[in-house]
């Protein structure tokens, strides 16, 4: 079941303001000699803009709102020497709980569906090769400074969002539709162009691309209609997307 994009509420609206509103208030009231490891102020915009789920909104807040607790804003020395307030620190381990907690379960999803039986030339061991990287970076994070930390802690924070399906899948969404509009003098461009336009959903329009491996592959020959660079064995690349189109249920217009 695809994740549910969140419908904004007023209330939503000013419960996420009230929540950045003290996070800064807190932030410019502290010594401005503890500037250089206090967090960045928050932009309630840019933060709102980032939001995709009521899950993550509400973390977003809970978060913010943590900030408020006293002492939270002393400071964290790590094993590397790099300084974090005690509310950034306990943010980036819950961070790194959930980030990693999906991770592993990706990792048992590749082995379960057994990708990986010639582990030198499936894609499904190089992900897996990946994965581990990613959590051995993760894990050592508080052996981590400089430039390497705040990498570590900005891909925790993104990874560890509760909608970052959603935002991968929109990105999946944005690209794929910015790349057919290169296809757009084929056959049957706009129907496939409609169909796609009324899916919403990021994920339900990724579930529902993924049926056709013509559509998956569309980055590989959408700049030709031509022969010079056919498609997987069709007589051109517009019976290709045909294909593509007729796995979905589109009719095609003759």
């Amino acid at each position: 079941m695809a994740d549910s994009l969140i419908r904004w509420k007023r209330g939503d609206y000013v419960k996420l303001s009230k929540a950045v509103a003290s996070f800064n208030r807190k932030i410019n009231a502290l010594d401005s000699n503890e500037a250089k490891y206090l967090p960045s102020l928050q932009d309630y915009k840019e933060l709102k803009n980032t939001i995709m789920s009521r899950k993550e909104l509400n973390r977003i807040v809970k978060s913010l709102r943590r900030f408020n607790i006293e002492g939270v804003e002393a400071p964290v020395t790590l094993p590397s020497g790099s300084v974090l307030t005690k509310w950034e620190y306990h943010e980036v381990k819950l961070a790194r709980n959930r980030a990693i907690r999906r991770l592993r379960e990706e990792g048992r999803g590749i082995i379960e569906a057994d990708y990986y039986e010639a582990p030198s030339e499936k894609m499904g061991s190089k992900r897996l090769r990946a994965i581990s990287r990613t959590i051995d970076r993760y894990q050592g994070l508080e052996l981590q400074s400089g430039s390497n930390l705040k990498s570590t802690i900005k891909s925790l924070i993104k990874e560890g969002r509760f909608d970052i399906n959603l935002v991968k899948y929109d990105s999946f969404r944005t690209n794929f539709l910015n790349s057919l509009e290169e296809m757009s003098t084929y056959d049957n461009y706009e129907e496939l162009r409609y169909k796609l336009e009324q899916i919403k959903n990021p994920e339900e329009f990724y579930n529902y691309v993924r049926q056709s491996p013509e559509l998956m592959d569309l980055f590989l020959y959408y700049k030709d209609k031509a022969t010079a660079q056919t498609y997987g064995g069709y007589a051109s690349n517009q019976d290709a997307f045909n294909a593509g189109l007729e796995r979905l249920g589109i009719t095609l217009e003759i």
